[in-house]
């Protein structure tokens, strides 16, 4: 009742500046309510303990997330510190490859110097292409600056500068600095590494030991096992890729530096063991001659690529281009370019449902052993006959050639095994995964959780992965739009609302909406011409 009052007795006087209900009684509607805990009949005790328990929980949240952040940081500091090293590697690497050249051509050899050098002009031409594709939006100085860092073999450090201060995506640049700088490591692995490796070990079985050409080979194996190595790492870490893929991304447990450490060394024996057999293996069979070699590798690529199109997963994932004669071209070179870093070097990448999946991927580190104990008991065959004996520089021995290879067989067979019990089970599948790209887009669109990931999962890839659901992307689609835009949640910004294909807006007013000026402007920035 608004007349009541709630009279406590007369007593005295309260301090000034407060109100004493003693004196001037207080509405009953305005007294100060009882706290919930006395309500509840809880006793004093009991609430100081539920204090002191809250107390604990917020004081050992926070420890726990200053012992989080501190992990992360000394995470981030190793992968840093594996960009740095792989950038060097590679500086070195290419240093020398040209003293190999000079050497080849004053030992007589001119069939491996102009093999060597062709690896490296091969090499350079791909990066030059891909730096103008990528940079040509931004003006002909910027194209000049890096075109220079290539040609100067400054291109890595340049590349790992940008990744560790964290640079974001340039204005009318094609990818963001990670991107571009695992795309060209890659290009390094497949056109100058590995096939430098495979040269300069066939220079190595054929009588070329001096001191120089040690270390030049063991310089090209170790730079490109360990480019593979961080190519899976940086995937596997990176925030985007765990928040857009969780089932498949975050094998390397970035709470444990022990366990990262871990990781990553039995990524970089795993790549060196399979890239050193499978080079000598080939270096072997060489000396019998190339068409053993040329019929293998004819057929190897041959039944990859027809799985793929009996599958209906020939095409690349990448959005464009979009279709004809230079998307089959495209997919085609893709396609060659993975699976050469795949037979050579293992990397964790491949196993993704985008390039080979899990199934193939597993498959070619348990045949690969069995690949090279073929060519090695071809090249002993070979030397059976005296006269070949005689022609030769150098002989390995049966135990010399079984030993080697199973020796590194061991080791890849430990490093992969070890690392399955290493990480945590749930990423067990991906090594046996047989889900094509268009299986992996739907199954990504009908279970991601949040409408952003179900945006990157859909509108990122190409439009073909996704075409047997367009009906259920376009209801979704339009349901969600008038939501997004009249909410205007952070990260529905001018990025996101460039990648929506406006041929899927059915609301013409709703499309108008999301393709403002700003949003214009991006699509240009991202349009590429094929």
């Amino acid at each position: 009742m608004p007349n009541e009052v709630l009279n406590l007795g007369r007593g005295a006087h309260a301090p000034p500046g407060t109100h004493d209900p003693r004196v001037h009684p207080v509405p009953l509607e305005k007294a100060p309510l009882p706290p919930e805990s006395i309500l509840r009949g809880e006793s004093r005790i009991s609430v100081m303990s539920s204090n002191i328990r809250n107390s604990v929980k917020k004081l050992s949240s926070t420890f726990i997330s200053r012992q989080l952040t501190k992990q992360l940081a000394a995470a981030l500091r190793l992968s840093n510190a594996a960009l740095v090293a792989g950038a060097c590697l590679s500086v070195f690497d290419l240093v020398c490859d040209l003293a190999m050249v000079n050497e080849f051509i004053s030992s007589d050899r001119p069939g491996f110097a102009t093999a060597t050098l062709a690896t490296i002009v091969v090499n350079l031409v791909c990066q030059l292409i891909f730096v103008v594709v990528q940079h040509k939006k931004r003006g002909w100085l910027v194209v000049l600056r890096e075109c220079f860092f290539v040609l100067t073999f400054i291109k890595p450090g340049a590349d790992v500068y940008r990744v560790m201060t964290h640079q974001k995506h340039k204005t009318n640049a094609l990818t963001d600095p990670t991107t571009e700088m695992i795309i060209l490591r890659s290009v390094d692995l497949c056109t100058e590494c590995v096939p430098g490796a495979v040269i300069q070990a066939m220079a190595f079985v054929d009588g070329q030991h001096s001191s120089v050409a040690v270390v030049s080979l063991i310089s090209s194996l170790l730079t490109a096992a360990f480019i593979s190595a961080s190519i899976s790492v940086e995937k596997d870490i990176g925030s985007e890729c765990r928040l857009q893929t969780p089932h498949f991304y975050g094998l390397v447990n970035l709470k444990s530096n022990r366990q990262t450490a871990i990781v990553c060394v039995l990524l970089l024996l795993q790549s060196l063991c399979q890239l050193t057999a499978k080079s000598f293996a080939f270096a072997l069979c060489s000396l019998e001659g190339f068409t053993t070699l040329a019929w293998y590798l004819s057929i190897d690529m041959s039944l990859a690529i027809i799985i793929k199109l009996v599958r209906r997963d020939f095409g690349y994932w990448v959005p464009a281009p979009e279709s004809g004669l230079p998307r089959y071209l495209s997919s085609l070179l893709a396609r060659i370019i993975t699976k050469i870093v795949l037979d050579f070097t293992s990397c964790l990448v491949m196993r993704h449902p985008y390039e080979y999946g899990g199934a193939y991927y597993s498959f070619t580190v348990l045949s690969t052993p069995l690949v090279c104990v073929y060519f090695g008991s071809r090249y002993l065959a070979f030397i059976e006959d005296d006269e070949v004996r005689a022609s030769l520089s150098f002989v390995f021995t049966s135990e010399q050639v079984y030993g080697g290879l199973g020796a590194l067989t061991v080791v890849q067979f430990a490093s992969f095994a070890c690392l399955l019990a290493v990480i945590e089970r749930k990423y067990w599948a991906t090594f046996l995964g047989t889900a094509t790209a268009t299986e992996h887009a739907v199954f990504m669109f009908q279970n991601s959780q949040h409408d952003l990931r179900k945006i990157q999962n859909t509108f990122e890839v190409h439009p073909s992965l996704w075409h047997q659901i367009e009906q259920d992307v376009r209801f979704w689609l339009n349901e969600r739009l008038p939501i997004w835009i009249a909410e205007s949640p952070p990260w529905f910004n001018d990025q996101v609302k460039a990648v929506v294909p406006e041929n899927l807006v059915e609301n013409k007013t709703v499309l108008a909406r999301i393709r403002g000026e700003s949003v214009r402007k991006v699509i240009k920035e991202r349009s590429v011409k094929y």
